[in-house]
């Protein structure tokens, strides 16, 4: 493990059976053969984006959440960066288990009369195991298209800065979204579906649940590290944290 650093998995810093770490750059575990690099440039870029998504990560989901940074360069376009975060709970009273993850998968145009057009498909899902027989999961998916100025001189610094300020604006968005619609349409499926219990009062509101802060914020403490050193697994693209869910349905399962 790299100055003791966890990074997530997934298929952008994937090499056969090993795994690309974005703090050293080197392959664990290495294997024989010849290895995929990026240019100095890129891993210029991947460096200082990680520097400041582990800043935000730490802010808005916990010192205990994981965020990564990957670049890849791509034909036709600039090249393309992965934005991941995974928050896991385990041994919460009110939940047996959950797991946030959320990724963000931009494709960064080149500069063109001082401007760039950025891609950006960000997903998040949500999967939470409030009893050892129920499994509650979810995702959302967005696609967002934004074109910024940029300085030629300093592309690298602006694309992260651009990146940067689009991403924030969509997962704020996006729990939002997840707050005022999905959780209450939640609520209702499980009252349709629920028959109350002898005495139980009726409408009980029970999805006031509490989404990462739109306010940054820190606390938490260090996850132990796994697969391999310093690795953390990510599951598909999807990304983000389970505390939005821990009053959520608990109450409404009769679990106060």
């Amino acid at each position: 493990m790299t100055d003791n650093k966890r990074f997530l998995l997934c298929e952008f810093n994937r090499h056969l059976e090993s795994y690309r770490s974005p703090f050293s750059n080197s392959y664990i575990p290495p294997h024989a053969g010849e290895e995929p690099r990026i240019s100095d440039s890129l891993l210029t870029f991947e460096k200082h984006a990680n520097e400041v998504w582990d800043t935000y990560t730490d802010l808005y989901y916990g010192k205990d959440a994981i965020g990564s940074v990957y670049v890849k360069p791509l034909a036709g376009v600039s090249f393309l960066a992965c934005f991941l975060v995974q928050k896991d709970v385990e041994g919460d009273e009110r939940l047996n288990s959950g797991q946030w993850n959320s990724g963000h998968i931009v494709q960064i145009g080149k500069t063109s009369k001082g401007t760039a057009k950025y891609k950006i498909r960000s997903s998040i899902s949500i999967a939470m195991e409030p009893s050892n027989d129920t499994c509650l999961s979810g995702q959302l998916c967005r696609d967002t298209e934004e074109t910024h100025e940029v300085n030629e001189q300093n592309s690298l610094t602006n694309h992260l800065e651009n990146v940067g300020k689009m991403i924030e604006s969509i997962e704020i968005d996006l729990r939002s979204n997840l707050e005022s619609v999905h959780f209450p349409k939640t609520q209702q499926v499980l009252e349709n579906i629920r028959q109350p219990l002898p005495g139980a009062k009726a409408g009980i509101p029970i999805l006031h649940a509490r989404l990462p802060s739109q306010q940054p914020k820190s606390g938490g403490s260090k996850k132990k590290s796994f697969l391999p050193p310093g690795a953390v697994a990510m599951p598909g693209m999807g990304g983000a944290h389970v505390e939005a869910l821990n009053t959520a349905v608990l109450k409404r399962a009769g679990k106060k």
